[in-house]
């Protein structure tokens, strides 16, 4: 075989196994295509439509408060990840409902997080949710679950101990259960009882 081909087939072979490995730079269209969320939720005389475009790592949450068929309120809010559920509820019982939407980022962890509103008459104030205590912290790496029950949020995850994969957290699970509070003229759920 001549040089010249021999160049020529180590190229193409050079070419064909770097196609096969994947040597390009990571991108936004590297991330999966999840679906985009669309849910309506009826409470307290409002109506709440609730959705989110369909791919990308950030993507843009829209929230149409609507009373009697009249929009109230309208926005929009970058989400880190992708969102898995949204519901309304009045934890703190001061007669004005509350919107919680849960999303879940992109890799092993699926951290979850919590995008939440409190919605007046013609206004609306954001919820915080508060930093994680160490001892709620210990043995935390995502995968987390939220929902409304008996008046609280509640929170639920896999607890991993050291040397655990990913995939095979071998600790059981931690329950958290929040009040929503004003602290310092903020709305913030707290952390007030736990279980592992």
């Amino acid at each position: 075989m001549h040089k010249k081909s021999q160049i020529a087939s180590i190229s193409v072979l050079l070419v064909a196994i770097f196609a096969l490995v994947g040597f390009s730079r990571f991108n936004e269209t590297d991330i999966p295509a999840f679906d985009s969320f669309k849910k309506t939720i009826v409470f307290q005389k409002h109506q709440f439509d609730i959705s989110t475009n369909e791919s990308g790592a950030i993507r843009e949450l829209v929230i149409k408060v609507s009373r009697d068929d009249k929009q109230l309120i309208l926005i929009r809010q970058k989400t880190d990840g992708w969102v898995v559920n949204a519901e309304a509820a009045d934890l703190n019982r001061n007669g004005s409902p509350e919107v919680y939407v849960y999303s879940s980022t992109y890799g092993s962890g699926s951290f979850g997080k919590i995008y939440a509103f409190e919605f007046l008459p013609t206004s609306f104030d954001a919820i915080r949710i508060e930093p994680f205590l160490p001892m709620l912290a210990e043995g935390y790496m995502g995968h987390d679950s939220f929902k409304i029950e008996n008046g609280q949020l509640v929170r639920e995850f896999p607890i991993y101990r050291a040397g655990d994969t990913n995939a095979r957290p071998t600790g059981g699970t931690r329950k958290i259960w929040y009040d929503l509070r004003e602290i310092e003229k903020k709305l913030v759920l707290k952390a007030v009882e736990y279980e592992d």
